[in-house]
């Protein structure tokens, strides 16, 4: 049958994965052992991807999902932080808003400027993981590579970094749009309680 223009989306999607199997005997391809491999089929649909060095950060993390959220997005680039906001001429002035010493983009606003490397040594050092801050996305990869592990402790490593992003990017926002901020030991002091609230789930 044709597929109806008017149909809802995700029907539409269903219905037109019938090219795959209406090719001569492609079925088959989906057997193993004498049973239809669903895995099999969902990676044909899916097609070539590579995978994403962080993708346990995001899928394996306890903390709270508005945290998580904004952490995919700043891994992905997509917060509109000013440098941003230029470049879509919505903005004159990229610098940041906290230190205005550099342009504010996601490198500097979560690891470069001074308020978030002072709250980043202040988690590493409640963490005890005493170590120098490295590049934005390299704490990434390594809050990633804590999110793999099932250790009670690799598992709140993540939940930490998780919810500084959110916690920087919220003191950020609060910044701009009212121009107050907290002192670091206070964001500290808001990312252990809220990391603290949800070790029930852990």
């Amino acid at each position: 049958m044709p597929i109806p223009q008017s149909m809802a989306w995700a029907l539409k999607k269903i219905l037109s994965t019938r090219d795959i199997f209406e090719k001569g005997n492609r079925l088959q391809e989906f057997i193993v052992g004498e049973k239809f491999s669903i895995r099999k089929c969902y990676n044909q649909l899916n097609g070539d991807v590579n995978p994403v060095s962080w993708k346990r950060l995001i899928c394996n993390n306890k903390a709270s999902p508005k945290s998580i959220f904004i952490t995919w997005l700043a891994v992905l680039n997509r917060l509109t932080t000013k440098v941003r906001l230029v470049s879509w001429q919505m903005l004159n002035d990229p610098s940041c808003p906290i230190c205005q010493q550099e342009n504010e983009d996601v490198l500097h606003l979560f690891i470069k400027c001074n308020y978030s490397a002072t709250i980043w040594q202040k988690c590493l050092q409640i963490l005890k993981c005493p170590r120098p801050i490295v590049s934005f996305m390299s704490e990434v990869n390594i809050a990633a590579e804590q999110c793999r592990r099932r250790h009670k402790k690799s598992q709140v490593y993540g939940m930490v970094f998780t919810d500084a992003v959110y916690q920087l990017w919220m003191q950020r926002n609060q910044k701009v749009f009212e121009n107050k901020l907290v002192s670091p030991d206070q964001v500290v002091d808001n990312i252990i309680f809220n990391v603290a609230c949800r070790c029930l789930r852990i």
